[in-house]
């Protein structure tokens, strides 16, 4: 069952583009649904699952707290590529200059975005 359980965690994130900000309560719950609550250890066995599963976390040390919130992304998404690079973490831990490529790649077709976006609402009024 705690498995199960687990895989909404997983899901979650997959609908969510592998981004989410949920509370400890809520990743208690779906990790393990006989904890009534947390502990240090706790958090640091939810920790270490999902380093397994490719979910990094923020703050780098998972709340103790029930009531805080902490933001989780997966490494294996889109958004978690980019939030590597801008971190230099995981493939680009010693490759600086590839993930300032990739970023300033990503800015340039943001703002490419932005200038259409401007030119079709100009053209539309």
């Amino acid at each position: 069952m705690a498995a199960e359980r687990r895989l909404e965690i997983l899901d979650h994130l997959k609908t969510e583009h592998g981004l989410v900000r949920v509370t400890m309560a809520w990743v208690r719950n779906r990790y393990d649904t006989s904890w009534d609550k947390l502990s240090r250890p706790r958090a640091d066995s939810i920790a270490a699952w999902l380093k397994t599963q490719g979910i990094v976390h923020q703050p780098a040390e998972l709340p103790s707290r029930e009531t805080e919130y902490v933001t989780l992304y997966s490494q294996r998404s889109s958004i978690g590529v980019f939030m590597a690079a801008a971190r230099g973490e995981g493939v680009f831990e010693n490759n600086p200059e590839t993930a300032l490529i990739m970023l300033q790649g990503y800015a340039a077709s943001l703002a490419k975005h932005e200038t259409n976006r401007i030119t079709e609402r100009a053209t539309t009024n």
